[in-house]
């Protein structure tokens, strides 16, 4: 069959101009895909590592602050007080005062039978707590954090009306008298509406949410979408508690959750349905400590909606330009194909983490294609520029939980594994409490060398390798200047992916004066029983 020279230049000139475009779709468009995908990934699990962080450090601020108040010499008198004795009322305002000025939701004291002593405006004195895991715990000398529960007794809920059965939580530590024998026990009553506060704090997206589940799978923070859930029937008064987190189509728990109480840390980013039927990209961290898993979701179509949507605009250029003049396609061609390339480059460079890159929307004003390409190029100037507000945002977010552990007053550090491990980082209260002018002149320091007994570094580092975290460890130190001090310490050991030790995080305290009033308090004890 004879084809015409004119046939043979269109067929050529339409082969040419389309092979780059098919060549862009099955090579170029995957890698573009694939790179938004993992930066947003990427972004996610950044979120959810640093809500689980916000949680740990939130809650070890809790359990430090009932150790600390149990650590006032006179609180152990309330373990076995009444009303009729002086020190009763003292006693009760010191309480009140805790509560009112730290955000707590009441106090108590117990006798080390069980029978609370002394307690805060909305909790009952004469009650029995002999049976509940906080008393059982704390009696037998350890500090303990409950789960979110019911409340039993009335309390003041959201809507400033008394209610039985309000989510609650409770930290308890024991009373311990001069000779260190244990009396009672003080329990601090959590306000859990400020943890589901700390979970909402950080806002993603419109569907994104953070929440915490407890190991049956129930959710024991507010969910962003609470209203919503009131509106279907889901929930009656709040989420906490009262929303099991499972597939509305298996009646199973959702897959991230599952993975998540079976203490496994990981992702999805293929999607998954979430307690309220969406497909859902998410991220989840088990917390072994208190037995609440962090799980990060946010819509699958709103986190994959830039690289959805630069699919359809692909597909539509496509179509488009299989269909036009010789001309048309000739002329068309080469300008298709450079910014499509460009935006390769672009999309490779936000991958290897510049999301300051943007197409020159500016360079795309020429005939025929300029509504495409405009599109095209405008939807990923948008979703470069939300990722990079993102990526900003968590920048901050970080930054803000760095200025917060800088204005704690108990020093904080980290340093190397190991005996011979350097100091890596550490708060101003940790280098004022050891003499240095700044954070940044003690960073470097060994940190056997601010033991007077550098043995002590190893039998830390023993114990951490051994049990992983060391609570109370008292040893007798040095300052810079060669001031020899007493300080008390909890410190854990963190570990890679692989079980290697990583680094050791721990918390300092100045405890000389209280060495020393218990040092004067044995020394008279002695002094009575010789």
């Amino acid at each position: 069959m004879h084809i015409s020279i004119k046939n043979h230049i269109i067929l050529l000139l339409t082969f040419f101009t389309l092979f780059p475009i098919v060549l862009l779709k099955v090579i170029a468009y995957p890698r573009i895909q694939s790179d938004l995908e993992s930066v947003i990934m990427d972004n996610l699990e950044v979120i959810g590592h640093k809500q689980a962080e916000l949680v740990s450090t939130w809650m070890r601020e809790r359990m430090k602050d009932v150790i600390v108040v149990a650590a006032n010499p006179f609180m152990s008198q309330g373990a076995n007080i009444t009303k009729q004795d002086e020190a009763y009322d003292d006693i009760t305002q010191y309480l009140e005062r805790i509560v009112s000025e730290y955000g707590y939701k009441g106090a108590f004291v117990s006798d080390n039978k069980g029978l609370v002593t002394v307690a805060t405006s909305e909790e009952g004195v004469g009650r029995d707590i002999s049976k509940t895991d906080f008393f059982k715990n704390a009696i037998q000398g350890k500090t303990f954090a409950t789960s979110v529960i019911p409340s039993n007794v009335p309390l003041i809920n959201e809507y400033e009306e008394k209610e039985v059965g309000l989510p609650t939580m409770f930290i308890s530590t024991p009373l311990k008298n001069k000779v260190d024998a244990i009396v009672g026990v003080f329990v601090l009553r959590v306000h859990v509406g400020i943890l589901s506060n700390l979970m909402q704090s950080y806002k993603f997206g419109d569907t994104g949410e953070t929440y915490l589940v407890n190991k049956e799978g129930y959710m024991l923070t507010e969910s962003r979408f609470t209203k919503q859930l009131k509106k279907i029937g889901k929930v009656k008064k709040r989420s906490t508690l009262e929303v099991k987190l499972v597939d509305p189509e298996t009646g199973k728990l959702t897959s991230g959750v599952r993975q998540c109480v079976a203490g496994e840390d990981g992702s999805d980013a293929k999607g998954y349905s979430d307690y309220g039927g969406m497909s859902v990209l998410g991220v989840w961290q088990w917390l072994p400590e208190y037995n609440w898993g962090v799980i990060t979701e946010i819509d699958k179509n709103e986190a994959y909606g830039a690289a959805y949507n630069l699919k359809n605009i692909v597909v539509a250029l496509l179509l488009a330009i299989a269909f036009p003049l010789l001309i048309v396609a000739y002329l068309v061609g080469g300008r298709f194909s450079k910014p499509i390339l460009e935006l390769t480059e672009i999309t490779e460079k936000m991958a290897s983490g510049d999301l300051t890159q943007r197409v020159d929307v500016k360079r795309l004003d020429k005939p025929l294609i300029e509504d495409e390409l405009h599109i095209l190029a405008t939807s990923f100037n948008t979703m470069a520029g939300t990722l990079d507000k993102k990526m900003k945002e968590t920048a901050e977010s970080e930054q803000k939980y760095r200025e917060l552990f800088e204005s704690i007053k108990a020093g904080i550090y980290q340093c190397e594994p190991g005996v011979e491990g350097r100091f890596t980082w550490v708060n101003h209260a940790m280098a004022e409490i050891f003499g240095y002018e700044s954070p940044e002149e003690m960073i470097g320091v060994k940190v056997k060398d601010i033991y007077v007994d550098q043995g002590d570094r190893k039998r830390l580092v023993e114990r951490l390798e051994k049990d992983g975290v060391w609570k109370d460890f008292v040893s007798f130190c040095k300052k810079k200047n060669g001031e020899q001090f007493y300080t008390e310490r909890t410190s854990n050991i963190v570990h890679d992916a692989e079980g290697n030790p990583m680094r050791i995080d721990g918390v300092f305290r100045d405890v000389t004066e209280r060495k020393k009033l218990e040092d004067d308090q044995k020394k008279s004890a002695k002094k009575r029983q010789g």
